[in-house]
């Protein structure tokens, strides 16, 4: 699991979205591991999240997509990992961090791996 985090994480990282944070949920929901929540600038580069994501990915890795539509909110469900990618204003106003507030957050990067 960690070495597709960690491919998620660079794949949302080099499409420089901002504010990548990754919560745990391994021993709270027996549906995912990890919820991704970042931040794009606009419209576009949420939609390109998807494409950047997919690309990543193994060739018959499974997911599902949701709100490529209107792409201000799109979320990318990977089975054990989900992905939210919201335009900034969006994310400030749902504010959906604070419903994780009581799980772990995990710090990936060049100093910090899993």
């Amino acid at each position: 699991m960690t070495d597709i985090l960690n491919t998620v994480y660079e794949a949302l990282s080099d499409l420089k979205l901002k504010d990548i944070i990754i919560y745990d949920f391994r021993n709270h929901s027996p549906y995912y591991d990890y919820q991704i929540i970042a931040s794009a600038t606009n419209e576009r580069q949420a939609k390109a999240a998807i494409n950047h994501v997919k690309q990543a990915l193994p060739s018959d890795y499974d997911f599902h997509v949701e709100g490529a539509d209107n792409s201000r909110w799109v979320l990318i469900d990977l089975k054990s990992i989900i992905i939210h990618v919201m335009h900034k204003e969006d994310r400030d106003f749902y504010q959906i961090e604070k419903i994780f507030f009581e799980r772990e957050k995990i710090s990936l990067g060049e100093d910090n791996g899993l």
